[in-house]
């Protein structure tokens, strides 16, 4: 005789697609419609060498439209294409954060 899944396992079962589509959508949906002038007018690189937090650069982001994941996800990729010289300086102030 086959068992039958449990109330409390399709709660669970259904907690977990629901997490899984909600990480889905936040990843694909769109940038602001003024992405291309956020970065034209924010320069993240000069910033970083100017003394700028990462967080204060963050939190610029987030003001201009972007939530905390994309913002935290779009400083990571220009750091990394853009100004490689500043990724120990990213780390630093990253690790001191966690601290």
């Amino acid at each position: 005789m086959r068992k039958t899944a449990t109330h409390g396992h399709r709660i669970i079962r259904w907690s977990i697609f629901a997490a899984g589509a909600a990480m889905v959508a936040a990843l694909t949906l769109p940038a602001p419609a003024d992405a291309a002038t956020i970065d034209s007018r924010f320069d993240i690189c000069a910033a970083l060498r100017n003394g700028t937090s990462l967080a204060a650069i963050e939190t610029t982001l987030e003001a201009r439209g972007y939530n905390a994941t994309n913002a935290g996800v779009l400083t990571g990729t220009t750091i990394r294409q853009y100004c490689p010289d500043q990724a120990g300086n990213a780390m630093a102030q990253a690790q001191n954060a966690s601290a």
